[in-house]
């Protein structure tokens, strides 16, 4: 009866926790829900006895449990298919986790006597509580660099939407550790000090009263770290990047109408815009010649998107630099897109050369799509133009904006952002939002300086890929083998003294 509630009690753990991750997204926006979202779950696979058989549920359960909430607007969207595949990858990255913890991640054991260690300097040490401390962060490493490198190889199957690390970027300081590991290094971070925490707590309740820094220096490390990492951040946030500047007007009013649209640019024509962005606009073909009243075709250039219908539904996109009128046309096709190979990776680039820069144009789901972002990079091209209707579902276009925020940082390109009717903004390559709007708010001219970077400029995670990721998997790999070997010694009686 007793290893029966066991199970049950894991089982509400499991889903407790994959409950509160989610809410650590849009549209609940409870992010730092995420810095122990993991521990219900890890409470159960490291805490109560273990079964090889019962971890991967529990672990399936945790991660569907976050997908199915994470991507509910899908659902809600009237994409059922979509959300399936979401909700089900995540929950074999969930099944695929559990095993590995419950094989490979072992906690301590603890005193249960109830002892007060000497806080005196020269009691500071023992070699049991650096022995337990070492163990704990073994423990932590191996956990989160399992859950970040199956998160990682899910990006394969599916768009790598909504990694655990996302919500990491309300911290700006924090968001920077990207532009070095990629989206795979805030996963870590997270999953990381979850189990510190969980083994933290553990160790006061089993251990209760003062501890050495021997016994606390697990935690310290683990807080040290993230302070340090905070600490560079912001001093790399802060410095002023080179390049040249451009000022770019976002221009979003709730309409399709191009006469409320040529009237506000108008309104900002002599405030030395050099790339003004209309979120979606209806062109009848004599407005083309009024665009030199706001002049676009002259001194700024112009990238709107476009509209043939009442409902304001994007059909394409236009493009006007000095001399040149281009039109993108968006061809009928069906918007499945969490799908296995059906993602944009395929689609041209379009780019946009003007004032020395390279301007690239994403419309709908492209710029959604972390392969074709990472292409145009590629191409050098140096600032993210990102176009697209409002996703059907209370959340989607907020979990969009983010995840692509994440990707331009990661890649260091700043990007400008517009749904219709829903949501804008301007963001800086280090990620700072220095325009934004949403429905309601009033505003419907966003302005703000971006620094280009040079197209050859990259991050270090722009020039080396995902390593971090591939780390993670090696110590999953070596770990496994050598605690393959040490059982193995062990059966054999070769490890007995």
């Amino acid at each position: 009866m007793k290893h029966f509630l066991h199970r049950i009690y894991a089982i509400l753990l499991s889903v407790a926790g994959g409950v509160l991750v989610a809410f650590a997204f849009p549209p609940w926006n409870q992010d730092w829900l995420v810095w122990f979202g993991f521990v219900p779950v890890l409470a159960g696979l490291v805490l109560f006895p273990r079964n090889w058989l019962a971890a991967p549920i529990q672990g399936a359960l945790f991660g569907g449990t976050f997908g199915g909430l994470a991507f509910s607007w899908l659902w809600k969207g009237g994409r059922p298919i979509d959300w399936i595949w979401n909700t089900a990858s995540l929950a074999v990255v969930g099944a695929l986790w559990g095993l590995i913890v419950s094989l490979l991640v072992q906690l301590p054991v603890l005193s249960r006597e109830r002892k007060i260690a000497p806080i005196l300097p020269g009691y500071g040490f023992t070699s049991e509580a650096w022995t337990k401390s070492i163990a704990h962060l073994r423990a932590a490493l191996i956990t989160a660099a399992a859950w970040t490198v199956l998160e990682w190889i899910r990006g394969f199957l599916v768009p790598e939407w909504n990694a655990v690390g996302t919500v990491v970027q309300s911290s700006l300081p924090l968001l920077q550790i990207s532009t070095v590991t990629g989206p795979s290094g805030l996963t870590f971070v997270v999953v990381f000090a979850n189990l510190i925490l969980i083994a933290a707590v553990r160790r006061l309740i089993l251990e209760p009263g003062r501890m050495s820094w021997a016994s606390r220096f697990d935690v310290t490390a683990t807080l040290g770290v993230i302070f340090i990492a905070g600490v560079a951040g912001f001093w790399w946030a802060v410095q002023k990047p080179g390049g040249d500047t451009k000022t770019v007007g976002l221009i979003v009013p709730n309409t399709v109408a191009f006469d409320r649209y040529i009237d506000l640019t108008k309104g900002q024509a002599g405030n030395g815009i050099d790339l003004f962005v209309w979120r979606c606009a209806r062109f009848s073909p004599g407005d083309y010649i009024r665009l030199g009243d706001a002049q676009i075709g002259k001194t700024a250039a112009l990238v709107s998107g476009t509209t043939v219908t009442d409902t304001g539904a994007l059909t394409g996109a236009t493009i006007v630099t000095p001399g040149v009128v281009r039109n993108v046309i968006l061809l009928p096709g069906s918007q499945v897109f969490f799908q296995p190979g059906v993602g944009s990776i395929g689609r041209t680039l379009n780019p946009v050369a003007f004032d020395d820069v390279n301007w690239v144009t994403f419309v709908n789901w492209e710029a959604a799509d972390p392969r074709l972002v990472r292409a145009a990079v590629a191409k050098q091209m140096q600032v993210i133009i990102a176009i697209a209707d409002s996703f059907r579902g209370r959340g989607g276009t907020e979990q969009f904006h983010e995840n692509l925020r994440l990707w331009s940082v990661s890649l260091g390109r700043p990007v400008i952002f517009a749904t219709r009717k829903k949501f804008a903004a301007i963001v800086t390559a280090s990620g700072k939002v220095i325009g934004s709007g949403r429905t309601g708010s009033g505003e419907e001219v966003l302005q703000g300086q971006i620094a280009v970077p040079g197209p050859s400029d990259s991050t270090p995670y722009g020039r080396y890929g995902d390593w971090f990721a591939v780390a993670c998997g090696a110590v999953c790999l070596v770990t496994g083998i050598s605690e393959r070997f040490r059982r193995f010694y062990e059966k054999s009686g070769r490890l007995t003294p």
